[in-house]
């Protein structure tokens, strides 16, 4: 019994002599911390919305359409633009999903090196609050219209305020957040609203009324901007070639067929994605010269570009 009680005392100071002291286990999750953190700076990162334009995206990171041994894609997602813009102003990022308004801004104001691998299919509608009986744009006089300043929906306030000629002045407010601008529409709290998919379907499933419609109009300034201050090729290269897949799938199966990333991504549910149109998405291709010469034009009309 003696002899018992003495092998099983040996097993277990052998095990706990085996097991790592806190000291080595604390050391090791630094290790795998730091390990984590230089896996992360040499990544290939973008900026994304939690909107349309940037589904590609979602679709070819979750599904890995890429071959993981030449590019390490990390999305690094936000719900305002403006943040986008400061990823891409301190370099932290190596592309992000934008306007060309913003991009243009940030080329000549900001210094940022960057090129436009290809334009999406950003579109926005102006969206009036139901409670605001808006029902054209004229009766947009003395109204308060949500935006972002030097953007997009900043030329698109201008192009609609020059279209419906109302009789007083239209008041801009700046609300960059996505999210938090469809809140404020839930909650009546300003007359109109400027959105992009997924956000115009869920504003408009609550019988709001669309005013405008910049695919309508013509206008297409979404691009994805890639920085240049630090050339990584074959990474754009790798992340190009990934990016057509998921525009080929998308097409192939429809948006809807993408659901659960949408509702993982975009915030919305079921019930909008269901009533989401029929969008189509483009390979890679620079955007329209119409289109960046009329974000250079209002950029330097508003003189924009020159301030200090």
């Amino acid at each position: 019994m003696k002899c018992i009680n003495y092998l099983l005392l040996l097993v277990a100071l052998t095990v706990v002599s085996c097991g790592k002291s806190d000291k080595e286990l604390q050391a090791e999750r630094q290790a795998k911390m730091q390990a984590e953190r230089e896996a992360y700076q040499k990544a290939y990162k973008i900026a994304v919305m939690p909107t349309m334009d940037c589904l590609p995206a979602y679709l070819l990171k979750d599904s890995l359409l890429y071959d993981t041994a030449k590019v390490d894609i990390r999305l690094c997602r936000f719900n305002a633009q403006m943040d986008c813009d400061t990823a891409m102003i301190g370099g932290s990022v190596q592309a992000a999903f934008t306007d060309l308004v913003r991009a243009e801004r940030l080329k000549h104001r900001s210094k940022v090196l960057m090129h436009y691998l290809t334009d999406t299919n950003l579109n926005w509608q102006l969206i009036a609050d139901k409670e605001s009986k808006l029902k054209k744009l004229s009766d947009l006089s003395d109204k308060i219209v949500a935006m972002t300043r030097y953007s997009g929906t900043d030329l698109l306030t201008d192009m609609v305020v020059k279209k419906a000629k109302p009789k007083y002045q239209v008041f801009r407010v700046q609300v960059n957040d996505v999210l938090v601008r469809l809140a404020m529409l839930q909650n009546h709290e300003i007359d109109a609203y400027w959105f992009a998919e997924p956000q115009i379907t869920k504003a408009l499933a609550g019988d709001n009324n669309a005013l405008f419609n910049s695919q309508d109009a013509g206008v297409h300034l979404g691009v994805v901007a890639v920085m240049d201050k630090v050339r990584r090729q074959e990474e754009e290269a790798a992340f190009a070639s990934a990016y057509d897949k998921a525009v080929e799938l998308i097409n192939k199966n429809g948006v809807k067929y993408y659901s659960a990333l949408i509702q993982k991504y975009m915030k919305v549910d079921e019930a909008v994605v269901r009533s989401l149109p029929d969008i189509k998405y483009t390979k890679i291709g620079p955007p329209r010269k119409v289109d960046l010469l009329m974000a250079r034009n209002y950029l330097n009309g508003g003189k924009i570009i020159n301030k200090n």
